[in-house]
């Protein structure tokens, strides 16, 4: 059942997480930590598909060493409503057989994720190049509504509202550059459900985000890992 499903996603991310905890517990020493608000653009990778979001985020980001971050993330994707033609019909012999219909799709998602840094060039320099992944738990909506005269008419096979809770993941490459108050970075991601979709009579799926993402880190400590 979907009560079962969200109680083992939500088990699995609590132990994600204690782990984490932990791994930071014994490296606190040693870690400089980073708070990282996060803006950006989304684009669907699905075929055909126009749905586009903004995104938001916050990081709390922990450098364990000069090629290695761990970080924990709240993040939110807001929709842009795209408009689709369509089309109702009625059996009204009094009235045109069909008319036009205006199909409203919002893709929106709330999710919670764990990720990590791994350096990839830039050792020695201002500019760094990052491969960033994350993995976690996201609620994914996309709503549909419709507009068109509905006392006379009739949408057949309309799309509907659907929601889901399942593991998210992503990846891609991050840009920063490193000043003497903190970080700026872009990042390029491509995300998605991990074995999810929506059946028939939808004409979409879930997305496929390509993101592109502007932040900056804020530094809360500092250790010997500071410089780059």
């Amino acid at each position: 059942s979907s009560n079962y499903k969200l109680f083992y996603i939500c088990t699995y991310m609590n132990k994600i997480i204690a782990l984490l905890l932990g791994i930071l517990f014994f490296c606190h020493c040693d870690a400089q930590f980073y708070v990282e608000p996060i803006v950006g653009y989304q684009q669907d990778l699905n075929k055909g598909s126009r749905l586009r979001q903004i995104n938001s985020a916050i990081n709390v980001s922990w450098k364990l060493g000069r090629s290695f971050e761990l970080i924990l993330q709240g993040q939110r994707s807001w929709p842009i409503a795209y408009r689709y033609s369509d089309a109702a019909f009625t059996t009204n012999p009094a009235l045109p057989v069909s008319a036009d219909a205006i199909k409203i799709i919002s893709p929106s998602a709330l999710s919670l994720l764990v990720g990590q840094r791994l350096k990839l060039a830039g050792r020695a320099s201002n500019n760094s190049l990052f491969f960033t992944c994350y993995l976690g738990v996201s609620n994914q909506q996309i709503k549909v509504d419709y507009s068109y005269d509905k006392t006379n008419y009739t949408i057949l096979n309309p799309d509907k509202t659907v929601k889901e809770t399942g593991f998210y993941a992503s990846g891609g490459i991050e840009y920063m550059r490193h000043y003497k108050t903190g970080r700026i970075f872009t990042q390029l991601l491509v995300g998605g459900f991990v074995h999810e979709d929506i059946n028939y009579p939808n004409s979409f799926k879930f997305l496929v985000p390509f993101s592109f993402n502007v932040g900056y880190s804020v530094p809360i400590s500092k250790n010997k890992h500071d410089k780059k």
